[in-house]
Formats: C-alpha cells, structure tokens, sequence
C-alpha cells in the first residue's frame, strides 16, 4: 500500500513538472520592443511672441525655427529612425520635413500628438499659462485625470489620443520611430504613462529653461503600449530603477485612474445610446476597476519587498 502511494505520489510529481516544463517553454509571445523618440516643434511665431496658440494648424516656423529643424536633420540624420510622424499643425510637420528628407522619408501626419488645446485661454501670454491653461494639466499628473482645462478636454480626452497615435506608430511595425510634437503634450503623456516618471528632471528643465522642454529637445521612450519606460529627458537620463518612492506614485497613480477612465468611456457609450456598446463599456469598467483594487496591494507589497532587498 505504501509502496503504491509512492508511485501515485511520484507520477503527479513527474506531470506537474511535465506541465510546468512546457509552460515555461511554450510561454506568451515576447512582447516586442521599440524605442521612441518624441522631439518638440522648432521655434514658431507664436513662440516667439510669447503667445498661447492651439489653433489648428496653427503658426508657421520662424526663420530662426527653419534654422533649427534645419540644424535638427544634420544631428539626426544618422540616427537611422525607421519612421517619422508629426502633428496635424503646420510647424511640427516643417520641423520634420527636413529630417524626414535626409533619411529618405516621408512624413506620417497622426493627429493625435496635436498640442493640448488651451481652450478660453488661447492666445493669451505664455506668462501666465501655469496659473490658467496648465492648472487642470497638473493635476493629471497626480491622477485626476477626470480635470478639463475650461474650454477644452480634460486629462482623460488627452491621453486617450495621444495614447491612440502612440499605439498606431507602435503597430506600424517601426522599432526606432521619431514623432514631432509639442511641448507640453510630450511631457504631459510622457509621466503620465511611463512606470519611472521622473519629476526631478523636469524641475531641472524648468529651472534651467523656463520651459518643459525647449524647442527641438527630445523625450526618448521605450517599451510597448501599457509598459513604457522613460530614457532620457532633455539628454538627461532617466534611472531605469525609479525608486520605492516613485513605484509607489505609479501604483496609486493607477489604482484611481482605472474608475474615472471606466466612467469616461461608459459615459460616452451612454451618449451613443447603442445598448450593446453600454453594455461593453459596462463590463469592461468593472474589469478595469475590479483589477487595479486586486493589483493595487500586491504592487504595493511588491514594491515595498524589493526595496527592502527581498524576492518577490
């Protein structure tokens, strides 16, 4: 009897370790990776009359801009980028046309990396553009994605397009892309999207320019869609490890989300009135919120483990 338990005992061994061996081998597809390069608009007129301009398509290039999207494409053109992309406005699309000419490309106009619009206070002085336009802005970072610039779209409206022209240049099969857009949509994206949102280069960045990024300054991404790590800054770079500080930042940052962009697309479900998309948009939300309340503490114990030196 004993010696048949035994036996029992070790061929649900062998096929757990059959099972665990094919699952290992036979495992998801790698996702692929790519690295994205994000480059700000040469100098515009509005730029250079201080003047908020979301007009679309906007201003053109200064002389002294065509002088920096010239100088831009003899820096770059070596870089060999697979694909170039720019905003549906006049001076992203002339600051990557002579890069785009150097390599032999053509420019992908995707809307979706417009500027964000600045709504009642268009064509107001950039002086006070953190006191007006980008008070709402702010606040996505934190999380509160749900804030609508007056006049405008909210953090919810913004990422959700600019996040939809990433993941086409992501599906376009290039894996070193450039995509010329504007200041602050880069920024605003950038660490709202990426798990190592680094605050501490941006402060840099303002102290030292005043600005997010200045014109033809570049932000350098890389990953996937939903898993994206921040490179550089500006030509800074980024700690790939962000810290028990930052990780835990992502962790909330994601936790209250997950309900408020639920209720945006259940709320524009509901405008459509077609029950079968309601009914989508329903269950979908409760699978998002359902998932970011179970993953919120495991990330968190996670989080707090390995900063302490342990294995997860």
């Amino acid at each position: 009897m004993r010696n048949r338990t035994r036996t029992v005992i070790w061929k649900a061994a062998a096929a757990l370790a059959a099972v665990i061996t094919v699952g290992a081998c036979s495992g998801s597809p790698q996702v692929r990776s790519i690295t994205l390069t994000f480059i700000r608009h040469a100098e515009s007129q509005s730029n250079a009359q201080h003047v908020i301009n979301t007009d679309i398509p906007g201003p053109s290039l200064t002389e002294e801009g065509q002088g920096q999207a010239e100088q831009l494409a003899h820096q770059l053109a070596r870089n060999n980028f697979d694909g170039v992309y720019a905003s549906d406005m006049v001076r992203t699309q002339q600051t990557a046309e002579p890069l785009a000419h150097a390599l032999g490309k053509s420019v992908e106009i995707l809307p979706g990396l417009r500027e964000i619009e600045a709504g009642r206070y268009n064509n107001t002085t950039t002086k006070r553009a953190d006191l007006t336009y980008l008070v709402a802005p702010a606040d996505w970072l934190n999380g509160d994605v749900k804030d609508a610039i007056p006049g405008s779209v909210s953090g919810e409206q913004f990422n959700d397009r600019f996040t939809a022209a990433v993941q086409k240049i992501y599906d376009s099969g290039h894996n070193k892309p450039v995509a010329f857009s504007h200041a602050e949509s880069i920024m605003y994206w950038t660490l709202m999207n990426v798990n190592n949102p680094d605050f501490s280069v941006l402060l840099q960045e303002v102290e030292q320019t005043e600005g997010f990024l200045p014109n033809t300054g570049q932000v350098v991404i890389d990953g996937s869609p939903g898993d994206w790590t921040l490179v550089s800054y500006n030509g800074v770079d980024v700690p790939q490890d962000p810290g028990l500080g930052t990780e835990l930042f992502v962790d909330f940052r994601n936790l209250i989300e997950a309900p408020q962009f639920a209720g945006y697309d259940i709320y524009e479900a509901l405008l459509g009135g077609n029950s079968a998309t309601i009914d989508a948009a329903l269950q979908t939300g409760l699978s998002q919120v359902d998932t970011a309340l179970a993953q919120f503490p495991v990330a968190v114990f996670d989080d707090i483990v390995t900063a302490l030196g342990g294995t997860v």
